[in-house]
């Protein structure tokens, strides 16, 4: 499954710059080419575009090892990252990072080559027959994904389950405005965690706009 370029920049503005594409390269040189941590308990330390280590412990090895042990300095920046594989984040953890320094060009191979493919398989999972609706609405379902993940089985998450669940019947009904309606209802679980809430609405506004947008060109 393919998705359109737009949506690949769109997940790439929304990781590092805050939805803004003119600026993603410029921000992640910025504020981002070192270890960071989102400041929310669900995250770790994550690097490179939105890649968090807490989630990252089957791929990881061979997503960075050969590009980290490359770096010129330090020569230990893969076992350092390594031991935060499957743990929560901290300031802590930032401060003890922060001599490793990750170029645009490693963070944005990582990410097309490496993890987008395998949150474009993790969409087609979640939302069954995506394949059949438009690249942008097929974009911005894998930006929900590539951001939120495909689980729902704890108990807390009951309202991503709610809403993942209205995303799928809308899309076995090719309905795209029932889709965005979907997208916009992870905004409820998003309350959960009034430190990041804001800005992660803002993201599903804006994925929400993305699936309508191909609604109305669609119309056209």
């Amino acid at each position: 499954m393919e998705i359109s370029q737009e949506s690949i920049e769109f997940i790439i503005s929304w990781e590092v710059a805050g939805g803004d594409e003119t600026r993603s390269r410029s921000e992640y040189e910025r504020k981002y080419h070192r270890p960071h941590w989102p400041g929310n308990s669900a995250s770790g330390l994550t690097i490179g575009i939105g890649y968090d280590l807490r989630f990252a412990r089957k791929h990881f090895e061979g997503d960075w090892k050969t590009r980290l042990e490359r770096l010129p300095s330090p020569k230990d920046a893969y076992t350092r990252l390594a031991g935060h594989l499957g743990r929560g984040g901290s300031r802590a953890a930032e401060r003890a990072t922060s001599d490793i320094s990750i170029p645009w060009e490693d963070a944005i191979a990582v990410f097309r080559v490496r993890r987008l493919p395998s949150y474009i398989d993790e969409t087609k999972l979640a939302f069954p027959g995506v394949e059949s609706l438009d690249a942008d609405v097929r974009g911005a379902l894998t930006s929900l994904i590539y951001n939120c993940g495909r689980g729902t089985g704890k108990p807390y998450q009951r309202l991503k389950r709610d809403a993942y669940q209205q995303i799928r019947a809308a899309v076995s009904a090719r309905d795209v405005a029932g889709v965005a309606a979907g997208i916009r209802a992870v905004k409820l679980y998003h309350d959960r965690d009034p430190s990041v809430a804001a800005g992660l609405k803002r993201r599903r506004e804006a994925e929400a706009r993305m699936v309508e947008r191909s609604l109305h060109e669609s119309a056209a």
